[in-house]
């Protein structure tokens, strides 16, 4: 028996704002699902597609903001984490199953096309997302959501008093300075808005490629969200012990 392909991507529907793992398998002729060894039943909702042939068996599975944030951390920048948050079931509501089944439905064939090009090579996303083995010595980066905040922001933070050159042509959305003993940390936040999140995980782990040109696009922070990524980050950038 041939290993059965589990194709999968993050996806986020319209009308919800949390993210998802999609898992789709192809029914054999005679209408069965042969699974591998390797499949897991960890998935929060399932349905048929029959739209049109071939039949599939879809699975969705929820990814809290906070696991996306961890999945992102360790896959751009080796930051570990508990990977046993990974089979935490969350349970849908009704509206979120049926909203996930409509639109999946429409666009499988579109989603499937995007597997189908894929391309592994991650040499376009390191370019905007510096990997982990490239970054200086005086320098952190990760990726955050503050408290009070439902966005995620890429965060860069640089120690000044150590032959610190700022690139010209930084790309970030609000920066500010802080002081502790023996040195002054810039930092820089940029805003990920959730299509760009779903292009960089589906880039960086299942080499599906997106539009990098919209890492470069420039968002407008409220006074609000500001004062929040200084308050939480400060104590953030402390507790990593950077």
């Amino acid at each position: 028996m041939q290993p059965v392909q589990l194709n999968e991507l993050f996806y986020q529907p319209p009308n919800d704002d949390n993210f998802y793992l999609i898992t789709f398998v192809k029914l054999s002729e005679n209408g069965t699902l042969q699974l591998s060894e390797n499949f897991e039943n960890n998935y929060d909702f399932e349905f048929f597609y029959d739209a049109s042939l071939p039949y599939y068996h879809v699975t969705c599975k929820l990814f809290p903001r906070s696991l996306i944030i961890d999945i992102l951390n360790k896959n751009i920048y080796g930051i570990d984490f508990n990977v046993n948050d990974l089979r935490y079931k969350d349970p849908l509501t009704v509206k979120q199953k049926i909203n996930l089944e409509k639109n999946l439905t429409l666009y499988l064939p579109s989603l499937q096309e995007q597997i189908l090009k894929s391309d592994l090579n991650n040499a376009s996303i390191d370019q905007i997302l510096t990997p982990q083995q490239a970054l200086q010595s005086n320098e952190l980066k990760l990726f955050y959501q503050p408290s009070g905040d439902i966005n995620i922001y890429n965060v860069t933070c640089n120690s000044i008093l150590q032959d610190y050159h700022q690139n010209v042509d930084d790309n970030y959305d609000y920066e500010f300075f802080y002081e502790i003993p023996d040195d002054i940390r810039h930092v820089t936040c940029k805003f990920l808005p959730s299509s760009l999140i779903i292009g960089i995980l589906n880039k960086k782990i299942y080499g599906i490629n997106f539009d990098v040109n919209e890492f470069k696009r420039k968002h407008t922070l409220t006074l609000q969200q500001k004062f929040n990524l200084k308050l939480n980050l400060k104590n953030r950038i402390h507790e990593i012990g950077f």
